[in-house]
């Protein structure tokens, strides 16, 4: 299995709608509005690289997203 955060920077005034599009992607696990340099963090659990695109790709498609930035998570420690 393939965990992976995907970094999105919005247009202006159109997180809300997009979020709710967002919702409805499958493997999408979390949603996290954020401050600083990225405005939405969404964190997805796929099979392949290929749906990682492919959630990727629909992530893109939304009204409002600008920018998408997709970090895999090679190793995640529990404290």
């Amino acid at each position: 299995m393939i965990n992976a955060y995907i970094l999105i920077t919005m247009s202006p005034g159109n997180a809300e709608n997009a979020i709710k599009e967002m919702r409805k992607i499958e493997n999408v696990d979390k949603i996290s509005i954020v401050a600083g340099e990225f405005d939405i963090v969404v964190r997805v659990h796929v099979k392949t690289l290929d749906k990682l695109l492919k959630v990727t790709n629909e992530l893109q498609m939304i009204n409002g997203v600008k920018k998408t930035t997709t970090q895999v998570i090679e190793k995640e420690l529990a404290l």
